[in-house]
């Protein structure tokens, strides 16, 4: 009889203890490296979207695309184990523009929108984010969502009349996402994509105005304090 209770206990002992190893291997992994910190950082990447023309009674929609670049500040700190928030903030020099014209331009409900004698353009001279990251760090590898204000410097216009031109500094906002990488406790990678709206430009006296909208993806290089 003893040797049938000892038989059972010991039973019982190994299947708590490999309950126990399942339950504790279940449980999330402690990121070992530290994400917390103040950093400093270069951008890359590719801007494209649309834009469009309206006078309040017809609009045309063209694409605006190009090269974007700049610079990046930022803080992140790491709570509970895994997760990470921080604030970012970046100021990108930009390429994007696109036009259509001259000339009347049929729309789909028959009616034609005139830039006249010249081009219709829209330009995203420079533009800049600050946005809060809340992330969740697999060790050196965080997954991260994104959103915030957005700035910008839109030029607008018809491309060949002094009259017709407008650039102002436009607020809007930016949303997106990312995956970071850490090569050490200083240097980061990232990839990341985000969308901008900086809203409408109003173009001589509000005779017409025009929007500027992207989807950009981007690399970036940090280094880390």
């Amino acid at each position: 009889m003893k040797s049938i209770l000892f038989a059972t206990a010991v039973l019982l002992a190994a299947s708590g203890s490999a309950f126990a190893a399942d339950a504790v291997s279940e449980l999330p992994v402690a990121s070992t490296y530290n994400w917390s910190g103040a950093y400093v950082g270069l951008t890359a990447g590719y801007g494209w979207g649309d834009s469009k023309f309206n006078d309040g009674v017809d609009s045309n929609s063209f694409d605006i695309k190009g090269f974007i670049g700049g610079i990046t500040v930022g803080y992140n700190y790491q709570f509970h184990q895994n997760w990470v928030a921080g604030v970012e903030a970046d100021l990108s020099y930009s390429a994007i523009k696109g036009s259509f014209g001259p000339g009347n331009l049929g729309q789909p409900d028959g009616s034609s929108w005139n830039c006249g004698s010249g081009a219709c353009v829209t330009k995203v001279e420079w533009f800049s984010t600050v946005r809060g990251r809340i992330g969740y760090a697999l060790d050196n590898v965080l997954v991260y969502g994104t959103g915030g204000l957005a700035f910008g410097r839109v030029k607008s216009g018809i491309d060949n009349s002094s009259s017709f031109q407008a650039s102002s500094t436009n607020v809007g906002w930016s949303a997106g996402g990312g995956v970071e990488y850490a090569f050490n406790q200083n240097w980061t990678a990232k990839a990341e994509y985000l969308h901008v709206d900086l809203g409408w430009t109003g173009v001589s006296n509000g005779f017409f105005k025009s929007d500027a909208k992207f989807d950009a993806v981007r690399i970036g290089l940090n280094y880390k304090f």
